[in-house]
């Protein structure tokens, strides 16, 4: 069907709201005056309304008296838009209209169940048609105007994610609890007088070295309990720690011993390269980074390049590269000062 261009009338369309059950649903009144007048001024020429909100939508009417399309011409029937005037996307609306009676009562009604996957303003509006012979009775037409209900429901299917903090993961606290615990432990460590239970998948899942150790075909390995040499039991017990829980333990001089925090590192680092956990290398060379000084310089240097840590080596040949231009430029303030 052919429509012509829309012409809009000077004359507004009264809307006049009677009530709002919820915030998702509202009632208009659409009152047409003048009804006699308004016939006659072309097919596709209306007058509208101004813009409602109803469900945090805004929507408008329009009234067109000698119908909405070229096929309207039979002059039969005036018809009412409800044009939607907001973007959306995944709402289902209801919308009803109904001819109101001289009393207010309800007669002739129609209803357009609607759902919108995707719309732009403009594009989406339902019509009403009411023929003309309906209209002029004496029951609907009060003197020259005559008033319709339009009631609006709105229906947001869309699931809606409401803002909330995801609290922090504590896996690593659940594992750490099965470390202590030494539930469903099913392999022993056996590091001088000290005994240490774990799991096998935990730490194969870690380190390369105990998978092979614990999964590799080993003819003769029945025995459950492993004996560890060459390692500390304080230094395999950190290890653990920190395959379970993701973090060192405190090295900042808690015993007040700073060379012993420094021995940990240093041995929890050796551990570290024994198992194949470069993860807990890197943070065991930031904490000897931590502890660097004038006077653990040189010791710290060749620890580093023992056990090829790149990151604590290069730091303490920049810290003796510092140390040396420092000492440079003392000596020439100190030689000017002895000039003069």
């Amino acid at each position: 069907m052919a429509t012509l261009p829309p012409t809009v009338r000077p004359i507004k369309l009264e809307v006049i709201p009677t009530r709002i059950t919820e915030s998702r649903k509202g009632s208009y009144l659409l009152r047409v005056v003048d009804y006699s007048s308004l016939k006659g001024i072309g097919v596709s020429n209306y007058i509208r309304s101004d813009i409602f909100s109803i469900g945090g939508y805004n929507w408008k009417a329009e009234y067109y008296p000698d119908g909405y399309e070229i096929d309207d011409e039979d002059g039969n029937d005036v018809v009412f838009v409800i044009r939607l005037v907001s973007d959306v996307k995944g709402l289902s609306f209801k919308i009803n209209f109904t001819v109101l009676a001289r009393d207010g009562k309800t007669s002739s009604n129609f209803e357009f169940p609607t759902r919108i996957e995707n719309g732009h303003s403009q594009r989406w509006h339902w019509r009403y048609y009411v023929t003309r012979e309906k209209l002029e009775e004496p029951t609907f037409l009060d003197g020259d105007s005559f008033t319709v209900r339009c009631t609006i429901e709105v229906s947001n299917d869309e699931l809606k994610i409401h803002s909330f903090e995801v609290p922090p993961s504590n896996l690593s606290l659940q594992l750490t609890s099965l470390l202590e615990t030494e539930e469903g432990a099913d392999v022993s460590f056996k590091v001088g007088v000290d005994t240490f239970h774990a799991h096998k998948f935990i730490l194969a899942a870690s380190s390369p070295v105990f998978k092979a150790q614990l999964f590799a075909p080993v003819k003769g390995m029945k025995n459950k309990t492993i004996k560890v040499k060459d390692i500390e039991a304080s230094t395999f017990k950190a290890m653990l720690h920190f395959i379970y829980s993701d973090s060192l333990p405190e090295f900042d001089e808690v015993k007040g011993n700073r060379e012993a925090s420094i021995a940990l590192a240093q041995h929890l680092l050796v551990a570290a390269n024994r198992y194949g956990l470069e993860r807990l290398k890197q943070a065991c060379e930031v904490e000897l980074y931590k502890f660097l000084n004038e006077d653990n310089l040189g010791t710290t240097l060749a620890f580093a390049e023992d056990h090829n840590c790149s990151f604590l080596e290069v730091t303490c040949k920049r810290y003796l590269t510092r140390q040396a231009e420092w000492r440079a430029r003392a000596f020439t303030y100190n030689e000017k000062d002895w000039c003069l």
